[in-house]
């Protein structure tokens, strides 16, 4: 009984720095231009497919308000080939979000008009504060890799890493 607590705690350990080291890992190299997924519910997923429509077959998936999506190469109507991690197939644009890519810019969203979206050193709520972002404000910069649901921003020549839950 021992042995088999033990090998279940040391299961279930080793499966916990996985999903721990997994959500370290940026889900893009050094993608400069990544948007994010938007609208999609938060228990769901937007499929990626095998081509540009819902009768091709599922190939991949990207959780719910994931950044880092990259469109890579044509579109058909409303669907694009994009890549997400090493994930590459067709998605359906609506579910993509036009910051990041060239010439757009982020805008601040769900932040209350007295309040600022706080930018900080680091992808998470742990690092220090650098900077702040007001409220509705627009031109955000998404300059570097994200990490989960931070990503590196640029605002007004302040630099740091926002959660992407309050830009769009």
């Amino acid at each position: 009984m021992k042995n088999i607590l033990r090998t279940f705690v040391l299961s279930v350990a080793a499966g916990i720095g996985v999903t721990m080291a997994s959500a370290l890992v940026p889900a893009t190299g050094s993608t400069a231009h990544a948007a994010c997924v938007t609208g999609v519910s938060p228990w769901d997923v937007l499929w990626m497919r095998s081509g540009p429509g819902t009768g091709f077959r599922r190939i991949g998936s990207i959780p719910a308000n994931a950044c880092g999506v990259r469109v890579t190469g044509p579109c058909s109507g409303n669907w694009c080939k994009v890549r997400y991690g090493t994930q590459r197939g067709w998605t359906y644009m609506r579910y993509i979000t036009g910051f990041g890519r060239p010439g757009n810019g982020a805008c601040v969203t769900g932040v209350p008009s007295w309040d600022v979206l706080w930018m900080r050193s680091g992808p998470g709520i742990r690092f220090r504060r650098v900077g702040s972002i007001p409220a509705y404000s627009c031109r955000v910069r998404v300059t570097g890799p994200c990490v989960g649901n931070w990503c590196k921003v640029r605002y007004r020549g302040q630099r740091g890493w926002a959660h992407t839950r309050y830009l769009r």
